[in-house]
């Protein structure tokens, strides 16, 4: 168990100590630090919540703080078109006969907003790739680049954020399958990988009339052929295998009544513990060991997630828990700032000058 690093945490009590001009000044250069750990890390929280402000005030200063964290991320190469979308708040839905909830590992806006290629590293590549769905989808249309969360209430369980460097799972992936090779340059293994990932998904697109899921599904992009890889959607861990999925994929049943791990708890986690072992050669929880950082959230923090690049989820969240979505979106992602912007987050972890 790992919990995000203390440079991922920006300490905010400065806002407390400073007024007029010299108070735009601290959210500038919050901004500036936040969009920092951003790149470098793929995750960021303004530990707000420790200013022990209103839900009110809190609510205030992290609608600033996400305002300035676009005009920064902006003149660091952010698309132009980059906006702040404010959507409605959420509940924490709970499946029925549990206490908590565990959200597996997702892309805000799935339907459009996940990882694809830069036609920079692959020129075959069109934007159009970049809508999985057009209906169907449980938030806005808005593509995500990134995923913030403003938390009103905690609610009873945890109240905690799981993040996944998905780099780091495509790249290690591609070299178990021979697709890169560990003494290639850091420029070619970035850009190979980034090939495969679209040849994945152009699959997974020219299949979804056989599969009819509305989303890219985590096998799918990382090379699995199988019909039931394609078409199951996993979010809430404790779910059960719904009857229309139990009659369409029968294979799947089986899988439900155990795990690799063997300590999944919930139809949905253990089939996806089968499916991560497939695909990574890793069962669920060694997966968890390697890639996943525990990121808490007080009443009044923001917390802000690179969306195309990291992964991310819930861990044991309760009914009361609430989340404001203050997402970075763009209405379409393409033009040449974009390719740039997302060319240059994936390489986001290697060195600078890389």
């Amino acid at each position: 168990m790992k919990f995000a690093p203390g440079e991922s945490q920006l300490d905010c009590a400065e806002l407390l100590r400073a007024s007029g001009d010299e108070r735009a000044a601290v959210f500038s250069r919050l901004a500036e630090r936040a969009a920092e750990v951003l790149h470098r890390g793929g995750y960021v929280a303004f530990r707000t919540g420790r200013l022990r402000l209103s839900v009110e005030e809190s609510r205030t200063v992290a609608h600033e703080l996400a305002a300035q964290l676009r005009t920064v991320l902006i003149g660091r190469g952010a698309p132009k078109a980059l906006r702040l979308e404010i959507d409605k708040p959420q509940s924490t839905y709970v499946p029925e006969g549990n206490y908590t909830r565990t959200l597996l590992p997702h892309f805000d806006g799935q339907h459009c907003s996940y990882l694809t290629p830069s036609t920079l590293d692959d020129r075959k590549w069109s934007s159009q790739g970049r809508e999985f769905g057009n209906a169907g989808y449980t938030t806005t249309p808005a593509h995500k680049l990134y995923q913030g969360i403003f938390l009103p209430a905690v609610g009873e369980g945890l109240s905690v954020t799981t993040y996944y460097d998905w780099l780091s799972i495509l790249s290690s992936v591609c070299a178990d399958r021979g697709v890169t090779s560990r003494s290639d340059d850091a420029e070619h293994q970035v850009a190979t990988t980034a090939r495969w990932l679209g040849d994945n998904l152009r699959e997974a697109l020219g299949r979804q009339a056989e599969h009819g899921c509305a989303y890219p599904s985590f096998a799918a992009m990382l090379g699995l052929s199988e019909p039931l890889w394609h078409s199951l959607s996993f979010h809430h861990a404790e779910a059960d295998l719904s009857e229309d999925d139990r009659a369409r994929y029968p294979e799947a049943v089986p899988l439900t009544s155990g795990c690799p791990c063997g300590r999944c708890s919930g139809d949905m986690a253990r089939i996806f513990c089968h499916q991560v072992l497939m695909a990574t050669g890793m069962n669920w929880d060694a997966f968890r060991a390697r890639w996943e950082i525990l990121m808490p959230g007080e009443q009044g923090d923001l917390i802000f997630g690179h969306n195309l690049t990291m992964l991310h989820g819930g861990l044991a969240g309760g009914a009361g828990r609430i989340i404001e979505p203050l997402c970075l979106v763009v209405d379409t992602p393409d033009g040449l700032d974009y390719e740039e912007w997302l060319a240059a987050s994936w390489r986001r972890t290697l060195p600078k000058g890389v």
